[in-house]
């Protein structure tokens, strides 16, 4: 009896305990509940190809246009920076670029990527470098563009050949939201034996030098050579062209330090060819565009000199840099006034050939020369601005001269200068 009383007593007590502890821990303080975790908390799982797999509850869209940022590495959600004096457009090497539209307030510019043949477009007020076209055309290493940079023309080596294709490229809308790209090529290929193209100050023709049968042959046509005209036939092959004024083209024998040079005249609407400036070793120019004048450069004994030559009394004067005429732009606003890339050494060599061959480069600064005052004034220390050695060519003024756009012949990157700065 005393043993089954025990039992009782002591199942009463172990009762009494639990129940408190329950009391305790559970009622009075009671554990908090666990918060939820809603759909847009949960964690995202990562996919290299696309988001099917992480947050499908954004509704967000990616731009995918948006190919390559070349002055920013901040997240894509940021701020855009403000943009600098000195920019650098393009991460790879191109083969041509044009102003698409300019205003006081935006520029365009497309460039073609020079590997691929992908189109690229970029603007002066934000950071954004988009991709317009992926058509491929591999080894691209020449593109002209004309007037709003919708067509253009693509020289390439055809396969793994020797052999150059000349194609006529025309931007045109894919016509649906679901590209990757807005536009692709179209077009056709023209003659095999352009061996050289220089553009209309409009934009809307070409001048081409073509070797037919051993002679230089040069015509004006639309880019896609409609309406094509013979303007010259001559003995010598080996020319340079430009198309300073509209009725007038200039075509020079090309430059080399062991040779004379001469530039010529070229009347597109009577073909009639007359002598320029020449008898010089190394001699290039570049005419003014109201043919008033020539910046020239020619060759010393391991240096070269910088001159302007006034056509109407045909005196020279020297400028107070030394460059070569090719990294040099004549202005679109002021008829006496020009952009040149200047070097800040000048190696021994011979000149212009070993910096074509670039057996030679150089560090530039971006100078402004006044040509009948002799007045210039330095623009941009290029390594300053950057932070990286620059050796400007192709230099292309915007409409307003708010910009200079260049390519860095080390690299071909193509690089903005903006001349309000």
């Amino acid at each position: 009896m005393k043993k089954i009383l025990y039992t009782i007593i002591t199942i009463t007590i172990i009762s009494t305990i639990g129940a408190g502890y329950y009391w305790y821990f559970y009622i009075k303080y009671p554990s908090p509940k666990p918060t939820p975790v809603t759909q847009t908390e949960q964690p995202k799982t990562f996919s290299p190809f696309d988001n099917s797999a992480g947050d499908q509850t954004s509704t967000t869209t990616p731009d995918t246009n948006l190919e390559v940022t070349a002055t920013s590495t901040e997240d894509a959600s940021s701020e855009v920076k403000e943009v600098s004096k000195l920019r650098q457009l393009s991460v790879e090497p191109i083969a041509g670029m044009a102003i698409a539209s300019s205003t006081e307030s935006m520029t365009v510019v497309r460039f073609v990527d020079r590997g691929t043949g992908h189109v690229y477009e970029a603007d002066s007020v934000s950071n954004s470098i988009n991709k317009i076209s992926n058509t491929t055309v591999p080894k691209t290493y020449e593109a002209y563009f004309s007037k709003g940079a919708s067509s253009f023309i693509v020289r390439y080596l055809k396969d793994d050949t020797d052999i150059i294709n000349n194609f006529y490229a025309e931007l045109r809308s894919t016509g649906t939201s679901t590209s990757v790209t807005p536009f692709n090529l179209k077009g056709k290929f023209i003659s095999s034996t352009v061996d050289q193209i220089t553009v209309s100050p409009t934009k809307d023709k070409i001048f081409t030098w073509n070797i037919e049968a051993g002679r230089g042959v040069g015509y004006i046509s639309n880019f896609d050579e409609k309406a094509k005209t013979k303007v010259i036939d001559t003995p010598f092959t080996q020319a340079v062209v430009d198309w300073p004024e509209a009725n007038t083209v200039t075509v020079a024998t090309k430059a080399s330090g062991v040779s004379s040079g001469f530039i010529y005249t070229v009347d597109t609407k009577s073909g009639v060819m007359k002598s320029l400036i020449g008898n010089m070793k190394g001699l290039s120019g570049k005419m003014s565009h109201d043919l008033s004048k020539v910046i020239y450069s020619a060759s010393g004994k391991n240096n070269f000199l910088l001159s302007v030559f006034s056509v109407k009394d045909s005196t020279n004067r020297d400028v107070v840099f030394k460059t070569l005429s090719d990294k040099c732009v004549w202005s679109n606003l002021r008829k006496d006034e020009v952009y040149c890339a200047v070097p800040t050494e000048i190696p021994d060599g011979l000149y212009p050939d070993d910096w074509y061959k670039g057996n030679v480069s150089f560090i530039d600064q971006i100078w402004h020369l006044n040509t009948t005052t002799g007045e210039v004034h330095l623009l941009s220390d290029l390594v300053t601005d950057s932070n990286k050695l620059i050796d400007a060519t192709n230099l292309v003024l915007d409409p307003n001269e708010n910009f200079l756009y260049f390519t860095n012949k080390k690299d071909l990157n193509l690089w903005e200068l903006n001349l309000n700065l």
